[in-house]
This record gives C-alpha cells, sequence and structure tokens, in this order.
C-alpha cells in the first residue's frame, strides 16, 4: 500500500511517461528560478519607478514583466490539479520551460544592467521609508509634549495653534504620498514642523515678559513721537516763509496724519495691555506690532516735514552742485558706453540727459524757485542714468 502511494506523488509509476514526469520537473525548476528573479528584481524596479516613472528601468522592465506574466499563466495551466492527474506529453512541458528559461535569460541580463539602478533605487526607497518613521517619532513626541501638566497653559497661544497647525497638515500630507522620490521631502517638513511645535512650546512661557517690554518701549516711542511732532509746525511755518507753496503743497495735512496715527498707535497700546491683563500675551504682541506699524507711519509724517526743510535749504545754498553731481555721473556712464563700444546704442540716450539737467536748472527763476521740483527733476534723471549703467553692464 505504502508504495503505491508514493508512485502517485512521484515518478515511477508504470503508467507515467518518464520523458513527461521529466519534463514537467524541468518546467517546474524552471519556473521556481524565474518566480526567484522576479522576486529579487521587482522591488528595485518598484523603487526606481517611483523616482523615475517614464525612466529607462521603468520602460525595460515593462515588455519582460510581461512575458513573465504570459509565462506564468501558461505554466499554471499546465500544472497537474493532483497527484492522481495524468502527466500531458513531454513537447508541451518542454515548450514552456523555454519559455520560462528565455525569461529567465531576460530578466539575468536586466538586472546585470540595472543593477547600479536598482541599488541606488532601493537605498532610496529605504531611506524615505526610513525618513518617515522618524518624522512619525517626532511628530508623536511633539504630540506627546502637549499633554505635559506645564504647557497646557500655553495651549491656546496662537503662536502654538498655528505650530500644531502646520504640523497636522503635514502629517496629513506623509500619509497621502505613495512617490518615495517626494516621501522624503514631505517627512522632513513633518520633523520640521514637530521641531516648530517644541520651539513654540519653549518660547510660550516668556511671552508675558516679552509683552510686558513691548508695551514699555511702545509707550516710550508714542511720547517720543508727540515731542518730535511739535517740530512740525515750525518746520511747517519755515517752508512757508523760505519757499515757495509749491515745495511743501504735499505735506499740508502730515501734522493731522503724524497726530491720528500717533492716536491709533496709543489705541493699540491700551488694547495690548488688557489683553496682558487677561493673560493672553501673544494676543498683546499682535497688538504691539500694530501699534508699531502706526509709529512709523507718524514717524515718516514727522520726518517727511523736518527732511524736506533740511533739503531745500541745501539746495537753496549751492543749487549748482546738486546739478554737478549728476552731470558727473553722466560723465562715468558716457564713458562706459565709449569703453563696452555701445555709443550707438546708449550716445544719444545719454547726450540728451544733459539737456534734462541744462532745463531743470533753467526753471530755478523767480523771488522763490521752486527747489522741490528742481530736486525731484535731478533724483528723476540720475535715476534714469543708473538704469542705463545697469543696463549696459547687463545687469537689467
Amino acid at each position: 500500500m505504502a508504495s503505491t502511494f508514493m508512485r502517485k506523488w512521484f515518478a515511477g509509476d508504470s503508467g507515467d511517461d518518464p520523458v513527461a514526469v521529466e519534463a514537467y520537473g524541468a518546467m517546474t525548476t524552471a519556473f521556481l528560478q524565474s518566480d526567484q528573479l522576479i522576486t529579487a528584481i521587482e522591488d528595485g524596479v518598484t523603487a526606481a519607478r517611483a523616482i523615475d516613472p517614464a525612466g529607462q528601468v521603468t520602460q525595460q522592465w515593462a515588455p519582460i514583466r510581461e512575458r513573465h506574466s504570459a509565462a506564468t499563466a501558461t505554466y499554471l495551466q499546465l500544472q497537474r490539479p493532483g497527484p492522481d492527474s495524468p502527466y500531458q506529453s513531454a513537447p508541451i512541458y518542454q515548450e514552456c520551460t523555454r519559455t520560462l528559461e528565455q525569461v529567465c535569460a531576460e530578466m539575468t541580463r536586466f538586472r546585470n544592467r540595472f543593477s547600479d539602478s536598482l541599488g541606488r533605487a532601493r537605498a532610496a526607497q529605504h531611506m524615505a521609508v526610513q525618513s518617515a518613521q522618524q518624522a512619525r517619532l517626532d511628530a508623536n513626541a511633539a504630540v506627546t509634549a502637549l499633554d505635559d501638566a506645564e504647557n497646557l497653559p500655553f495651549l491656546q497661544y496662537p503662536s502654538v495653534i498655528a505650530a500644531v497647525d502646520v504640523l497636522a497638515a503635514q502629517i496629513r500630507k506623509l500619509d497621502a504620498v505613495t512617490d518615495s522620490a517626494h516621501r522624503r521631502d514631505v517627512a522632513g517638513a513633518v520633523t520640521d514642523a514637530a521641531a516648530a511645535v517644541h520651539a513654540a512650546l519653549a518660547a510660550a512661557p516668556g511671552r508675558g515678559i516679552e509683552a510686558q517690554n513691548a508695551v514699555r518701549s511702545i509707550a516710550t516711542r508714542i511720547s517720543a513721537v508727540a515731542t518730535r511732532a511739535e517740530q512740525m509746525g515750525p518746520a511747517r511755518s519755515a517752508l512757508l516763509r523760505e519757499f515757495s507753496a509749491a515745495c511743501s503743497n504735499d505735506l499740508v495735512d502730515n501734522d493731522r496724519v503724524a497726530a491720528a496715527a500717533s492716536a491709533a498707535a496709543d489705541q493699540e497700546l491700551r488694547a495690548a495691555r488688557a489683553e496682558i491683563a487677561a493673560a493672553r500675551p501673544e494676543s498683546a504682541l499682535a497688538h504691539c506690532s500694530s501699534a508699531r506699524d502706526h509709529l512709523r507711519a507718524a514717524d515718516d509724517a514727522v520726518d517727511a516735514v523736518t527732511h524736506r526743510l533740511r533739503s531745500l535749504r541745501e539746495i537753496r545754498s549751492d543749487p549748482a552742485q546738486a546739478a554737478d553731481k549728476v552731470r558727473f555721473r553722466l560723465r562715468d556712464a558716457q564713458q562706459l558706453a565709449l569703453q563696452r563700444d555701445l555709443v550707438g546704442e546708449w550716445g544719444s540716450v545719454l547726450d540728451a540727459q544733459v539737456d534734462r539737467i541744462d532745463r531743470a536748472r533753467a526753471a530755478l527763476t523767480g523771488v522763490h524757485p521752486d527747489y522741490w521740483t528742481y530736486m525731484t527733476d535731478l533724483e528723476a534723471i540720475d535715476r534714469f542714468i543708473n538704469g542705463v549703467v545697469d543696463r549696459m553692464r547687463g545687469r537689467a
């Protein structure tokens, strides 16, 4: 009985064709070899495809993979469903064996040809997986830090909320990314976002002192701006006495602009103090930032009047000097055009600036010449010359 059972599973049963049995065994061996090869190659191809979907590795592998699939389908059709199933004729098995061996040879050549590319792709994929794993550990550590009792008072701080929102968004991206080429970048973004959460929590305890210092600084600046604003009246009067009205028409509302900006800064300061009293230092800092913006506007309004008076007095003391500075830059530009053989392109353009300077100088007439227009005209000519120089030097 035992010998009869064994003959059903192994060669030797008198009813089996030994050649067919041998051919069947060879076919099975060829299939197992092909399966081992495809297992060794496929992960590298998958990694390479993720890096370069249209690359040579992907293109060359596709037809080989299709031929292997077809050969495998044939092999599966020829498998005996059970030990009592009869063997088919040897040529059928031999034909399938030849096909599998050909596919094996193709896969071997492919592996040898692209071994470096496959190795690099596997390494990149491995690094991407490691980066993603580390990023998740970093994210988990950041989330755990949020649960620490010492950090609970800071969870409603805008900086902490913003950092947590960014971390959550980056984690969602990491969960969705399937391309190993981008996984490392996304993982790096997760790690950076986790670090930002830790940084926000670390900075949070000092926000209260920071806000108090900012409030004191803003209060001092508001007082300083008010003191400087007192100079605007005398400066405006001097402008009207010493120069034509056209020289300061655009500054007529600067006192009101400065006053309005200072009042807005003071309102923000009061709001900041209220936020500090309500234990919301970051909101206080936001009000302080707005107060600084208003104070800059107030400073600019004050400076515009005092600087205008000073600039006009300088121009009036020596009008020719201002024109000579522009003429000096013009001569440098003309020399550059000669040195670079660009006279044909820029010579007439630069020569025209001489007339512009002369016309600006000639317009200074009357008891109260329009020094402001003179100054702005010279500045416009100077900017134009600088633009031509940049073009000649290839910078624009």
